[in-house]
């Protein structure tokens, strides 16, 4: 199996917050047996420079960064831009469709706001891909919205898929890849189990409802590079659950 494992840092977001801890983090990670990194949640306020020497002194390799839109991206392009390039990535992300992007027209104008968005990254020598979260599943003249974005923008653009934000909107993810095959390097696999009181947990992978071999499979057959494990909230050590997670991917053939 040709795709590689990753960790998301969003996982681990409180322990980011300055340059001891985020080494201190990446310490950890690497221990586990982590070498692949998506950065996120790092603060602006640290330098990138500072980044790229824990990256080093850990071993890991940074091979996207993910920004929010408008924020790192609709307010400062050239500063998300100038992180990935420093940080050494090879794929900068942008996530979320805004709320009040809601009809077509409004989609088309979104669509062109982000194709500048990616001259620039391109022009930089990054791969711009998209990542959609929850909301962006929502329906938009009977298909989920990012689908008619990824239909609007080039296709040089790439998909970062989540996996457990379809089974959230109720659809499956196994035709997505499929569909998207070849323009989909980079996959998040979130796990999430029923809680007693009905509220659905996130769960390191392998401990929640998701069903991960075949998804792994489908990666593998639409030539998926990177998988990462991803887990914002914990019901023990978040570090913990990041090995739990590594074990499991690790078991099923990474």
């Amino acid at each position: 199996m040709s795709v590689k494992l990753g960790f998301q840092l969003s996982s681990v977001t409180p322990y980011l917050d300055t340059p001891e801890r985020l080494l201190h983090s990446f310490r950890r990670l690497a221990e586990i047996g982590y070498r692949n990194v998506q950065l996120q949640s790092v603060p602006m306020e640290i330098q990138d420079n500072i980044i790229m020497e824990a990256l080093i002194d850990t071993g890991l390799n940074c091979v996207a960064t993910q920004e929010d839109y408008p924020l790192g991206f609709g307010a400062n392009p050239e500063r998300a831009i100038a992180r990935a390039v420093c940080c050494g990535a090879k794929y900068l992300c942008c996530a979320l469709i805004p709320r009040e992007v809601d009809t077509p027209e409004k989609l088309q104008r979104f669509s062109e706001k982000l194709s500048q968005i990616a001259k620039k990254v391109q022009a930089a020598g990054l791969i711009f891909t998209f990542h959609p979260i929850a909301p962006d599943f929502r329906d938009m003249d009977g298909l989920p919205v990012f689908e008619r974005l990824m239909e609007l923008l080039s296709k040089d653009v790439q998909l970062t898929f989540c996996v457990n934000a379809a089974f959230g909107a109720g659809i499956d993810p196994l035709p997505i890849f499929a569909k998207f095959a070849r323009r989909i390097d980079l996959v998040h696999f979130k796990d999430d189990a029923p809680m007693p009181n009905g509220v659905r947990h996130l769960m390191p992978l392998g401990q929640g409802t998701h069903d991960w071999a075949p998804i792994l499979q489908a990666c593998d057959q639409a030539s998926v590079k990177y998988v990462f494990a991803e887990q914002e909230r914990w019901l023990k050590d978040a570090f913990d659950c990041a090995k739990d997670s590594f074990e499991y991917l690790i078991r099923l053939g990474l």
